[in-house]
């Protein structure tokens, strides 16, 4: 059997991030509500980019540990969000990061008809890789369909991954006008809620310290 050293400090950093994600999600959503940094033609902000991107990085630690969870109980379905949680926070990252290249760019001349067109037709290459940004949402799916038949995390935390995962496409993905001002931030307050629940009481004791014991994580 394979075990993993956790130490302490890592701990602690891991539970920071179940925290510090979905806060700076809830920045962004609020940022562009607001209409703070908004971009032509107005369904976008560099703000939001910039607090959303720190968000996803976060999230792949996030979706990792969630995923190691839930292989307790359900070991294809966490392998599953393994592979889904990191290609979609990691690209979910790079889709944020284009909105702050986007402000750069038209502060240094690429104007609307440039962005009309990359957006209104979109190349291959860019569409292989950016169509695998909706597996974040889908992954916060599968995790509170998981946890929802494990039992192992109290149900309403299944229950607000399950909204937060259907609320947030509603606007990032088909981008109607309605999700964006409601789901939106409803979606990432609802991550707020649950993931900080699991970062501060279900992780909190989760590993003795190092110093004393070895901290280890067991694969099912």
């Amino acid at each position: 059997m394979t075990t993993f050293i956790v130490t302490q400090n890592q701990q602690k950093l891991l539970r920071i991030a179940f925290v510090l994600g979905p806060f700076l999600l809830v920045l962004s959503a609020l940022s562009f509500v607001l209409g703070i940094g908004l971009i032509p033609p107005g369904i976008t902000s560099y703000v939001e980019g910039i607090f959303s991107s720190f968000a996803l990085i976060l999230f792949v630690p996030v979706y990792l540990q969630l995923s190691a969870m839930l292989s307790r109980t359900h070991k294809i379905l966490g392998s599953v969000t393994s592979v889904t949680g990191l290609a979609g926070a990691v690209v979910g990252f790079s889709m944020e990061f284009m909105r702050v290249i986007e402000y750069s760019l038209r502060q240094h001349g690429a104007g609307d008809g440039v962005w009309a067109s990359f957006y209104g037709q979109p190349n291959a290459e860019f569409l292989l890789i950016a169509l695998m940004g909706p597996l974040f949402p889908i992954t916060s799916v599968l995790l509170g369909i998981g946890f929802w038949q494990a039992k192992s995390l109290p149900r309403w935390i299944a229950a607000c991954l399950l909204a937060a995962g259907i609320g947030f496409p509603l606007a990032q993905v088909l981008e109607l006008e309605w999700a964006l001002k409601v789901t939106y931030p409803m979606a990432c307050i609802l991550w707020l809620l649950s993931l900080s629940v699991v970062g501060l009481r279900f992780l909190s004791d989760k590993q003795p310290a190092a110093a004393s014991v070895p901290a280890t994580i067991s694969p099912a």
